[in-house]
């Protein structure tokens, strides 16, 4: 069953999402005629900021399908304007990659297709890392803006400490060196979804009580 990232459950910023729009049609441009769509799977803070509305990045950190041959890094580089009117640019992080993140074998079956027509492409077909396997790929680094995207995550409901604690367990089968720090990030990072998801519980029921 195709799972969904609906557009109007995207709470991207709208400016932002037609830069990451001209970003996928400027790569496709460089693509030749083909018989059926690369899927491109995003991932990172502008994952995060599509399922939440959090944190608005200034970088693409995405994998394909198949391997490709991408335009030159200046031209994957686009302005917008901003929410509060000032200008921004976006680009495509051309050194991203899956092989030093925390994921799980199954990420890119169990990703979402992003609709809007902003993304509509006859040669490239956007998906979304599911909301689990984007908090599981910040883990091995879980830097300040990682945790912070986790909290996020778990603050909208998205993700919730067992699963992905389960999800984790499977994904670190798949990886071969010493991961006592991994398994410390993760113990963290399951607390901090934790406490996130203690706290929106708790607000939903003050609301509720309020009215």
């Amino acid at each position: 069953m195709n799972k969904y990232l609906e557009s109007t459950a995207n709470k991207g910023d709208p400016q932002l999402r037609q830069a990451v729009g001209e970003i996928i049609h400027r790569i496709s441009s460089a693509l030749p005629e083909l018989k059926e769509p690369v899927k491109m799977y995003l991932a990172g803070g502008m994952a995060v900021n599509f399922y939440t509305g959090y944190r608005p990045t200034v970088d693409i950190d995405a994998s394909f399908s198949h391997r490709l041959l991408l335009p030159k890094a200046e031209n994957l580089v686009v302005s917008y304007e901003g929410a509060d009117g000032k200008p921004k640019v976006v680009y495509f992080d051309m050194n991203y990659n899956t092989s030093f993140a925390l994921m799980h074998p199954d990420f890119e079956k169990d990703s979402y297709r992003v609709e809007g027509n902003e993304f509509q492409d006859s040669k490239i077909e956007l998906h979304i890392v599911a909301p689990v396997d984007l908090a599981l790929s910040k883990i091995a680094r879980l830097e300040e803006n990682d945790k912070e995207d986790i909290a996020a995550l778990a603050r909208n409901n998205l993700i919730d400490p067992m699963s992905l604690e389960d999800r984790a367990a499977i994904a670190m089968g798949y990886y071969i060196g010493d991961q006592s720090m991994l398994l410390l990030n993760l113990k963290e990072a399951v607390e901090i979804a934790r406490t996130a998801t203690m706290k929106s519980n708790e607000r939903v029921k003050a609301k509720k009580h309020e009215g």
